[in-house]
């Protein structure tokens, strides 16, 4: 029995193993610990944030799996995905498109077809860590004339398929994040040609490569998508999990010392006794805290004098081809707290797409969701295309749970233009009187962000010269 059809029997075994040894777990005090428990804890801590960027690919992979979606499969949205897409900072104004898959065994061969109907996909295809293979499609390398990409292993010296971009692959998985590009936005005209471009995507093994090539597609459109790795106790359980199915680096085995040092011992058996798991218990949210105070607050430099937003990605990722590897050391601190907030790298970033973060007010308070702001865009942002604000949860990363709509952007016709040019949108949990077209509402219970994100950039915006305004308190 492979993989795909073995995982949800093993996440069962997996999950009953933890859920009992959670129930036996006392409550763990760094205070009143001993020095090796504390030393644990702390290790812990360390391997959570260590693999952060695993993990977000590990959850995309297992809910995609359930959802149907298993190895060489593409998975798509007819539809543009709405909050129940739960993965890190996704949009919501093109339809996502999905695959994985697994160099183990041989080869892969991911195809991209050509743009057609006025309509283009571009994505990215990266390893397990997520370090950016290439970019795809028609703002990707073959820039929308359709390539053959083909995925080896390290050290490769087997037969090639003919014209075939070829990438050594340096893990055993792999994966894609795609989005079709609708030029006149996601109109059902619009939407139904993506999907009919979306099918002429092939992903296979080269052992296929000589006969009739079938690749299925799955419609994952309004179901529930659980990727965004849950940071608590049971988050070892996985880490364990994947460890085991991935090439372990020269640049991880003091790592993996730690790992084995907390009972996450690769090719081992994962059996926390309660003191172990209560450490887990700890450990696991304390790691996803410190990652979001240092991507939100630490390591993403600031883009405007005085200002509180951020660039998207701490400093690093372009000079590392987003691996955070430095000839002298790993930054794997600044990885993973970049991958608590995005699912997907892109290789050339900056060129079609450009994105800032905000998270907190002028004085340094976490934007709140039972409280009133208002951002004011101003008039004649220098895009090619169009700019959005989108509220995603500050925890999660992803989008807030049974909220509709997450998104203001350029092209909508009902939002109201200040006689300046300028968009105010407001934010709260209630709509302001005659705001609802600008209105983006929020969960009282629970703190939230924003990402501007900006497609066709111009230098204006990317230099800083054009500058975007705080968010306001409206209470």
């Amino acid at each position: 029995m492979g993989w795909f059809n073995k995982l949800k029997s093993f996440k069962a075994l997996a999950f009953g193993v933890i859920v009992a040894s959670t129930g036996q777990a006392e409550e763990f005090d760094a205070s009143t610990a001993s020095f090796a428990d504390r030393m644990n804890y702390y290790r812990a801590v360390d391997a959570a944030v260590w693999a952060m960027p695993l993990m977000n690919f590990k959850f995309y992979r297992d809910a995609l799996a359930e959802a149907g979606v298993g190895p060489n499969v593409v998975g798509y949205n007819s539809q543009v995905q709405d909050w129940r897409f739960q993965t890190a900072t996704p949009n919501n104004t093109t339809p996502y498109i999905h695959a994985y898959w697994n160099i183990k065994d041989g080869p892969v061969v991911f195809e991209m077809p050509p743009s057609a109907d006025g309509i283009g996909i571009f994505g990215t295809i990266m390893d397990a860590w997520q370090r950016p293979l290439d970019d795809v499609g028609s703002k990707g390398r073959d820039r929308g004339l359709g390539a053959k990409y083909m995925m080896v292993p390290a050290n490769y010296d087997g037969p090639l398929v003919p014209n075939a971009l070829v990438y050594e692959q340096d893990t055993n998985f792999g994966f894609a994040v795609l989005r079709p590009i609708l030029a006149g936005g996601a109109t059902e005209e619009n939407l139904a040609k993506a999907t009919a471009l979306t099918k002429q995507i092939r992903v296979y093994a080269l052992s296929e490569a000589d006969g009739e090539i079938a690749t299925d597609y799955v419609d994952v459109y309004g179901l529930p998508l659980e990727m965004t790795p849950k940071m608590d106790g049971e988050i070892y359980g996985h880490i364990h999990e994947m460890i085991g199915e991935e090439v372990v680096f020269d640049r991880d085995l003091a790592m993996m010392g730690a790992l084995a040092r907390i009972g996450v011992k690769r090719n081992g058996p994962f059996e926390p006794d309660s003191t172990m798991q209560a450490i887990y218990d700890a450990a696991g949210p304390d790691a996803l805290e410190y990652m979001i105070d240092q991507y939100h607050r630490v390591l993403n430099p600031f883009v405007f004098e005085g200002r509180k937003w951020s660039a998207l990605v701490p400093d690093g990722s372009r000079e590392t081809e987003w691996s955070y590897e430095y000839p002298s050391y790993y930054d794997y601190v600044a990885r993973g707290a970049l991958y608590y907030a995005i699912i997907t790298s892109v290789k050339n970033y900056g060129t079609a797409t450009y994105y800032l973060d905000l998270a907190e007010t002028p004085d340094g308070e976490w934007l709140d969701g039972s409280r009133n702001y208002k951002l004011n865009v101003p008039a004649n942002v220098p895009v090619r295309d169009f700019w959005s604000i989108t509220t995603y949860d500050l925890v999660t990363a992803s989008y807030l749970r049974d909220i509709n709509p997450s998104t203001i952007d350029s092209t909508m016709p009902d939002v109201v233009k200040n006689d300046d040019g300028s968009v105010d949108i407001y934010f709260g949990p209630d709509a302001p009187a005659d705001k609802e077209s600008n209105w983006l509402p929020t969960d009282p219970k629970r703190r939230f962000f924003l990402l501007a994100r900006f497609y066709g950039p111009e230098p204006s915006l990317l230099d800083s010269s054009f500058i975007l305004n705080d968010m306001e308190r409206m209470d």
